[in-house]
C-alpha cells in the first residue's frame, strides 16, 4: 500500500515570504527523504494549485519524482460533492486532504501532510509535520518525516 504526502509550498519548500532566488530552496531536503521511500506519492496541497496546472508543478521536482506527483487537493473555496450548504469545515487544509483521499484512494490509505499552518489541521493531528513558515522544511525535519513514513508503510 502506498502513502500519500500532501505537500504545501509556501513556508515549507521555501520560507514565507520568499524571494525569487529562494523559491524551492528546501525542496531538495524533502526529495532526499522521498527518494528513500518509493511507495510515497505526492499530492500538492499548496495554493499554487490555483495558479499552475499539475503538469507545470511536476517540473518543480527532480525528474526521479515527477511521476510520483499524482494530483492536487481540492480548494475549500470550491464546493465538492460532499460539501453541505451552510457547512464550512473548521480545519481547511485537513478537510482538503481528506476530501482528496476519499475521492482517490481506498479507505485506510495512510497520509502525511507537511504544512506551516497548524490551525488548518485539528489540534495534535497525527498526520501533520509542522514547519516554521519563516524557515520552511529544515534538515532536522528529515528524521521525523522518515519516521512518519516508516510508521505508515
Amino acid at each position: 500500500m502506498n502513502v500519500i504526502l500532501f505537500l504545501d509550498f509556501d513556508g515549507v519548500t521555501h520560507p514565507e515570504p520568499c524571494y525569487d532566488e529562494s523559491v524551492f530552496c528546501n525542496l531538495s531536503l524533502i526529495e532526499e527523504v522521498l527518494l528513500e521511500f518509493p511507495r510515497v506519492e505526492i499530492v500538492i496541497s499548496s495554493s499554487w494549485r490555483d495558479k499552475f496546472p499539475l503538469e507545470d508543478m511536476r517540473e518543480f521536482f527532480t525528474p526521479a519524482l515527477q511521476l510520483r506527483v499524482i494530483g492536487v487537493t481540492p480548494s475549500i473555496k470550491t464546493p465538492s460533492p460532499d460539501w453541505l450548504p451552510g457547512h464550512v469545515p473548521q480545519f481547511d487544509r485537513q478537510w482538503e486532504c481528506e476530501t482528496w483521499m476519499n475521492a482517490h484512494k481506498d479507505r485506510g490509505t495512510l497520509w502525511v501532510a507537511i504544512d506551516d499552518r497548524s490551525h488548518w489541521f485539528e489540534p495534535d493531528c497525527r498526520h501533520l509535520l509542522l514547519t516554521n513558515s519563516r524557515m520552511g522544511f529544515q534538515a532536522e525535519h528529515q528524521a521525523l518525516l522518515r519516521q512518519m513514513f516508516l510508521e505508515r508503510l
